[in-house]
Order: C-alpha cells, then structure tokens, then sequence
C-alpha cells in the first residue's frame, strides 16, 4: 500500500515536471492563458500519466478491491446457503419431532389401553377365583349342614327309639287299656318334642 502511494505520487511529480518544463519559452501571460492554451505535448503527458495511473490504481486498488468484493459476495452466497441448509434442517427435524411425538402418544394410547385390558383380565379372574372359592365354601358348608342335619336325625331317631323303648316298657309294664295306652304315646311324644 505504501509502495503504492509513493509510485502515485512519483508520476504525479514527473508530470507536473514535465508539464512546467515544456511551457518555459520565457512567456510571462497569466496563468490563466497558460492553462487554456492547448500544447500537445502537455496534453500528451497528462494522457500518459493518467493511463499510468490508471492502470497503477487496477492493480494496485482496483484488483484488491474487486477481488474482496466478490470474496465478499462468495462469502455472503456461502453464508446465505448455509442458512437455508439450516432452516431445511430445521423443518427436518421438526417434522421428525413431530412424528415421534405422535408415535410417543401413539405408543402411550397403546400402554395405556393394554394397561386397562391387563387390568380388566385380573380384575376378571380375581372376580373368578372368588366365584369359585365362594362357591366351594358354600358346597363345603352345604355338605356340613347336611352332615349336622343327618346326624340330628340320627340323634334324634335314636332318641325316639329310647323313648319308644321306654314307652313301650312302660306300657307292658302297667298293661293298661287302650286309653291308657293312647295317652302314654302321646306323653312320649310330648317328650320327643321337648327334647
């Protein structure tokens, strides 16, 4: 840049040397005519100077600065890609989080569902085994009762049959009539009831 700046300013000098040496014929005009009088060969230094320097700003400005400009612009391009790259994965990744969310309840509704099926065969089969075992504790108490109830009408036919001896000692004893008789089995039966 500074190597730049001093070839700039070298022909800028040289020119305006050679600019002032041509016009030297010992005129004394004003300025002003010596700027508005055409001289070729001022004319032809000042074209060669400013291609100079037109070609010194190309490659020394021009080129750099074009060259930062489309750096610059490749960078944006870059940068403006990358962008949409990461909103296409963006979106990507929210439409896959969408899809497991909805697999997630999906898969949830499923448990959920099996979970009360689950719950409805063990509360079926509790229910069941309950069932039976009720109805194996009343066979079992039925077959009890029906156990007692034979064993109080064993008592009690045994229970007749000794009263009946009795009675019927009784009565041969005492050989009564048939009155007698009559009321005598009435009293043993009387007797049965009580007992």
């Amino acid at each position: 840049m500074i190597l730049s700046r001093l070839t700039v300013s070298a022909i800028c000098t040289c020119g305006l040397i050679l600019a002032s040496e041509g016009s030297g014929n010992g005129d004394t005009s004003g300025w002003m005519e010596k700027w508005l009088s055409f001289d070729p060969g001022l004319f032809m230094w000042t074209i060669v100077t400013f291609l100079i320097v037109l070609m010194i700003l190309k490659w020394k400005a021009w080129g750099p600065l074009i060259n930062a400009l489309d750096k610059r612009e490749e960078d944006i391009r870059e940068a403006l890609a990358s962008a949409e790259k990461a909103r296409q994965d963006a979106e990507k990744a929210s439409s896959e989080y969408e899809d497991m969310m909805r697999k997630a309840q999906a898969e949830a509704q499923q448990i959920v569902s099996e979970g009360k099926a689950a719950g409805e065969r063990v509360k079926n089969d509790i229910q069941s085994a309950a069932n039976d075992k009720a109805d194996e504790i009343i066979e079992k108490a039925k077959a009890q009762i029906d156990a007692e109830r034979r064993k109080a009408i064993q008592e009690i036919k045994s229970s007749v049959v000794d009263l009946s001896m009795d009675a019927a000692a009784k009565v041969i004893e005492r050989n009564l009539d048939s009155d007698d008789n009559r009321k005598l089995v009435d009293q043993a039966l009387e007797g049965i009831g009580q007992a």
